[in-house]
């Protein structure tokens, strides 16, 4: 059993080095470019482009939304919104008809529950812009992020650039849940500004992706069958070797989940989404024909579901084993806890810990110092403050946090052996 654990736990160690000095190497050969401040608010060209806002059952947050889209800073003769109500059962349509009434660049299109795919193939179908984004209806952008976006497309001036993603923040986190994925969403940010520096993007992000109108439709829209239409769309547009950048400081919030229950719905969905894209775009992995991409991106997300299973593995077989064992030791003495805490010996040989440990200690070491790196990059890359929130997040954030995502993920690939089907 420990030659298991060890494979398991080298194998944990292998693949989180490769992706931490992957990630440094790529920051420090862009370091200049990371020391931008700000990006061009001032596009050279401001073209016609349509806002798509699918939404289902959305009526605490729907107003709140469209009217960020009202507050960007962009001639409203040239922006067209398309509010796609896709069959809620609660009052969000009524409010969507209330919010546009008098407003003419603004429309409404109804449909039965079909999905945030077909809700936004629909709307695309009829969209006149030469760019369009996709708006959740739990998120708000800020007003000078479309304008951005565009500056970036227009000085990239690469005609196979097609998608511009956001940088994504939690609005106003008000539980310790919530804390917790605002320090995670600022590290999202930092890595796909890396990321973003080799063409290795590989999601589209819900709240406020922009798009080149034209390319997408020739790729056929949005895939109705995935429960990840952002995430699989960016795999296509890859495959067809197309580009997708990041815009670090165009800034969208979005509104994430403070209970456990619709915490653990959208990630089993995000991670069942995701490992639907690896499998139907398997021949991509370490496909130099798709440049870093396929080397280096493909192998990492992969990578991401052994280091889940060996995580989990792990945890069990060191920590819940130990424990049940504990526990039932209790159960057999009735509760007697004297003779049990009596009965721990504690064993501890230096020597012993120094010459097999060791490199292991140094691994762990080092992972963590790049760890916190990159915690301080992201921060300073989003213009936030360190320990905005304290200990109360930071500590659960490294301690049980990516316990808790490993498990989800776990079972997410549980699922998707077993061929069920999850909806949007």
């Amino acid at each position: 059993m420990n030659i298991f654990v060890n494979i398991l736990l080298w194998i944990a160690y292998a693949a989180s080095l490769y992706f931490s000095i992957f990630l440094l190497l790529v920051f420090f050969d862009n370091r200049t470019i990371f020391a931008q401040e700000e990006s061009s608010a001032n596009p050279k060209i401001t073209p016609e482009v349509t806002v798509i806002v699918p939404a289902y059952n959305e009526e605490k947050t729907i107003t709140r939304t469209l009217q960020s889209i009202c507050n960007l800073d962009y001639p409203k003769e040239k922006l067209e919104v398309l509010v796609v109500n896709d069959g809620s059962k609660d009052k969000t349509k009524e409010i969507i008809q209330e919010f546009i009434k008098d407003k003419p660049n603004f429309k409404l299109i109804s449909h039965s529950n079909q999905g945030k795919a077909a809700s936004m193939n629909k709307a695309l179908n009829v969209a006149n812009g030469e760019f369009f984004a996709c708006l959740d209806a739990d998120s708000f952008v800020d007003s000078k992020t479309l304008k951005k976006m565009l500056s970036l497309y227009y000085k990239e001036d690469d005609p196979s650039l097609v998608i511009i993603t956001p940088a994504m923040k939690v609005y106003k986190p008000k539980n310790i849940l919530q804390k917790i994925q605002w320090l995670e969403y600022l590290v999202i940010i930092l890595i796909a500004r890396i990321t973003s520096q080799i063409d290795s993007l590989y999601v589209a992000p819900g709240p406020f992706s922009l798009y080149k109108t034209k390319v997408i439709q020739e790729l056929g829209g949005f895939d109705e069958k995935n429960i990840t239409e952002d995430q699989e769309i960016a795999y296509r547009v890859q495959r067809n070797q197309y580009k997708i950048k990041q815009c670090f400081d165009g800034y969208v919030f979005t509104t994430a989940p403070k209970k456990i229950k619709p915490f653990y719905k959208q990630r089993r969905r995000w991670y069942l989404g995701s490992i639907m894209c690896i499998n139907q775009y398997k021949d991509m992995v370490a496909n130099r024909k798709y440049g870093d991409f396929g080397v280096m991106q493909m192998i990492k997300n992969v990578l991401g579901y052994v280091l889940a299973i060996t995580g989990i593995s792990l945890a069990v077989y060191l920590i819940f084993l130990p424990l049940f064992n504990k526990l039932k030791n209790l159960i057999l003495i009735k509760f007697n806890l004297w003779p049990w805490l009596t009965s721990l010996e504690l064993k501890f040989n230096f020597i012993t810990l120094l010459l097999i440990d060791f490199r292991k200690g140094f691994i762990i070491a080092f992972l963590f110092m790049i760890g916190f790196f990159f915690f301080y990059l992201a921060h300073k890359n989003a213009k936030e403050k360190m320990m905005k929130f304290g200990l109360i997040a930071l500590i659960p954030y490294f301690i049980f946090y990516y316990l808790l995502k490993g498990i989800i993920l776990l079972l997410s690939l549980f699922e998707f052996t077993r061929g069920r089907k999850i909806k949007w």
